[in-house]
């Protein structure tokens, strides 16, 4: 009896079994979810909830911090919209495709939106990667053309149109009948379109492309600040010999000015005071070390900027890069890879929409501070605020900026 017992309770814990339910004539199917199952859609459910939460704190950020209103922080935003509708629209249903051991129940219609979806919201997020580089390379290589065109968001609100306008375009045509599905395709397996033409035409369009454009302005980056970071070393050594030589002065010489008797012809003349050269060469050297400190703040910006760059590539191409190539390489490959295979690269794409917030969260202060203040506004009353909504200044003070601004 106790052998039955085991078997018994080996036979409801197998993967991959249905149960069979006479019902009068019909014969109804369903899978019931081992252990695996639930922990993994637990998994799952969590990464949705830090996917929905981190995203939602960026675009929160932004709306209500004045210092991150920005045009580089425009596509953030964009591109935290896009995550942030993965985690709402494309993941639950993938969790639900898991506790039913991949078998899709809600019909062909459904099926066809929500794989749409998200290859639409996906694209879009990583359209808005490509975006950010390319704002990011001309804000390093061309920072006085591009800083006056940027001033107005106009152009970063163009740039955002055409990442979702390109992400449609990618998504459409299935939809639109260009690419028709097989005639015997099984209903109760939603998955992507596999024609061989839209693959190649969605995996460039969504991925390959986008990264190597990425790749190519994240290696222009890095050349033009480390190129820049040799000519500041450069120019700090010939200022410091140009700057010794310029400041030394003769011992006993005095600096003030000096009058002179001309005795012979009863008049008097004032020699040119050597504190006034003195004077215009202290405020020339002061003038060149502060451009040289500007140079110094502006390449540590670029540098930071670099880097940060460099994690969301890395990020952007560690997620994506596996599922891109087993999507590609699929429709010409006569041996299927492993049911298990796709669903498990495909959430490894989505973790990107869930890391992205911790990446700007790690690199920007600014985004941390707004984050803190979002989530613990009690305690973040002692923090600094970055909005300066609730900032209190000395009567003086207030007056002064007041009258500045008329």
């Amino acid at each position: 009896m106790a052998n039955q017992t085991a078997d018994h309770h080996e036979d409801i814990y197998q993967w991959n079994r249905t149960v069979s339910a006479d019902e009068g004539d019909t014969e109804t199917e369903y899978y019931l979810p081992n252990w695996t199952d639930l922990i993994l859609a637990g998994l799952f459910t969590m990464l949705i909830i830090v996917t929905i939460v981190g995203n939602t704190l960026v675009i929160a950020a932004v709306i209500t911090t004045r210092r991150l209103r920005s045009v580089t922080n425009c596509f953030v935003s964009s591109l935290a919209a896009a995550d942030l509708l993965v985690g709402l629209a494309v993941m639950p249903p993938a969790v639900l495709l898991q506790l039913t051991g991949g078998t899709w129940e809600l019909g062909e219609m459904l099926c066809d939106f929500w794989v749409s979806l998200d290859i639409l919201l996906c694209t879009a997020s990583i359209l808005s990667l490509c975006a950010i580089s390319i704002d990011r390379y001309l804000a390093v290589t061309q920072p006085l053309i591009y800083s006056r065109r940027r001033r107005s968001k106009r152009l970063a609100g163009l740039m955002i149109v055409a990442v979702w306008v390109m992400a449609g375009a990618i998504t459409s045509p299935p939809l639109l009948g260009c690419f028709p599905r097989a005639t015997n395709r099984d209903i109760k397996k939603c998955s992507y379109n596999m024609d061989s033409s839209y693959v190649i035409f969605s995996a460039m369009g969504s991925f390959f492309l986008p990264m190597l454009v990425m790749l190519y302005v994240y290696g222009r980056i890095s050349c033009v600040i480390a190129s820049r970071h040799r000519n500041l070393e450069k120019t700090n050594e010939g200022e410091n010999v140009r700057s010794r030589r310029k400041i030394t002065i003769e011992r006993g010489r005095s600096i003030k000015a000096q009058r002179t008797d001309y005795a012979e012809s009863g008049m008097t003349c004032d020699r040119p005071s050597e504190d006034t050269e003195l004077t215009n060469m202290c405020k020339k050297l002061g003038t060149i070390r502060g451009n040289q400190q500007s140079c110094i703040n502006r390449v540590a910006r670029e540098t930071k900027t670099a880097g940060t760059l460099a994690v969301v590539v890395g990020g952007f191409v560690a997620c994506w890069l596996p599922f891109f190539i087993l999507y590609l390489v699929t429709p010409f490959v006569p041996v299927q890879p492993p049911d298990v295979l796709m669903p498990a690269l495909t959430w490894l794409g989505w973790i990107n929409s869930a890391i992205n917030p911790f990446i700007y969260a790690f690199y920007s202060a600014d985004f941390r501070l707004a984050f803190w203040r979002l989530t613990c506004r009690k305690c973040s009353k002692s923090r600094p605020n970055l909005d300066g909504t609730n900032r209190k200044l000395p009567a003086s003070v207030n007056w002064k900026k007041d009258t500045s601004r008329t």
